[in-house]
């Protein structure tokens, strides 16, 4: 028996050397419980999974951070049964291809680029926080936070698989964070409200407690000049964040994409980058002098006065804001940089459509 053929499970429909290929035809692809489970036996076995599906399915957010977080891979067939990665747009002879390397599309060229005139904004955050190991911790905070700040809504659902059928309830979901530990949690959080968000909680144990990250994808509203007011609002959102939790990095990020969240295999409009809140610890590694920051970068100053927090926004119009990322990231040592994101998890911005 080949070590392809040593996971049996009901969503396995065929086996190469060293991967799996699950197919799907469903029109949205969650992480399900079936999905969840067939990427944890090829895990253990030392085995990838990639998720076929039709150039019309979509994956939700929690799926597109399961992919990310187990280095499986999601590859779209269209009606002539050509082949994508759907994460980055290359084109492939064949599935195996996607688990090689390889150059994806340039999100950068506006040739490639499809237009949905129905797309709205989404922002997306991505931000982690230290909690200390107390019997008075509790999980979900920070998440509670940016979802009431953000999308004006709080949470209404957690599980975890998707869909996320639980009602939200902090101490139930403190409960069964604890239960786990020293093991790592992962969740999916559901909100309804005018602004409808997804997101990915992550608990972990580290040297001085816990690091709690918190994802978001929020479909900002429909109206332009409403979703640029949220979107606005954000380094002043994390600000507020600092005063109150301790965190440790954060990003928000501009996407396009459907009011459902779902994403889509076709490359839409690259990300822009909003803001960057640095706790600490980061200004600490960073050696960031904080006058000069806010005279150089228009950086704010959050958190206590005595361990301050810093907030670099990103505000120019249009892809002037990637300017000013790439300015702020270009000022430091990337050994520092290295080092101060370690405090956190920094993965890439999900790929939308």
């Amino acid at each position: 028996m080949t070590q392809s053929e040593s996971v049996e499970h009901p969503l396995v429909d065929s086996v190469g050397d060293g991967y799996v290929v699950s197919f799907s035809a469903a029109p949205i692809v969650h992480a399900s419980e079936g999905r969840t489970s067939l990427i944890s036996e090829c895990a253990r076995a030392g085995l990838r999974v990639v998720f076929l599906t039709p150039s019309s399915s979509r994956l939700t957010f929690g799926m597109m951070q399961l992919l990310g977080a187990t280095r499986n891979k999601w590859v779209v067939r269209d009606s002539a049964d050509a082949l994508t990665d759907g994460l980055t747009g290359r084109r492939l002879d064949a599935v195996s291809d996607v688990l090689r390397p390889g150059v994806a599309v340039d999100r950068a060229d506006p040739a490639g680029h499809t237009t949905d005139a129905s797309a709205r904004s989404w922002l997306q955050l991505t931000v982690s926080v230290h909690l200390q190991a107390r019997d008075e911790t509790r999980v979900g905070a920070a998440l509670a936070f940016l979802t009431d700040r953000v999308a004006g809504t709080v949470p209404a659902g957690w599980g975890v698989h998707e869909p996320a059928g639980l009602a939200w309830d902090r101490d139930k979901i403190d409960r069964y964070v604890r239960a786990r530990m020293p093991r790592e949690t992962r969740l999916h959080v559901t909100g309804r409200g005018d602004l409808a968000f997804s997101g990915v909680l992550r608990v972990t144990r580290s040297a001085r407690g816990l690091v709690e990250e918190t994802k978001l994808l929020v479909a900002l509203d429909a109206d332009d000049a409403a979703a640029a007011y949220s979107i606005s609002a954000v380094p002043g959102v994390f600000a507020d964040l600092a005063a109150t939790e301790s965190v440790l990095v954060g990003s928000a990020f501009v996407l396009r994409g459907a009011a459902d969240l779902a994403v889509s295999s076709e490359l839409g409009a690259p990300p822009l980058p909003v803001a960057m809140v640095l706790g600490p610890r980061a200004v600490r590694d960073l050696k960031i002098d904080l006058p000069d920051a806010a005279e150089r970068f228009g950086a704010i100053r959050a958190g206590r006065p005595r361990i301050p927090s810093i907030v670099l926004p990103f505000t120019r119009e249009g892809s002037g804001s990637w300017q000013q990322y790439l300015d702020v990231a270009g000022s430091f040592d990337p050994a520092d940089v290295a080092r101060a994101l370690g405090n956190g998890d920094t993965r890439e911005v999900a790929h939308a459509s």
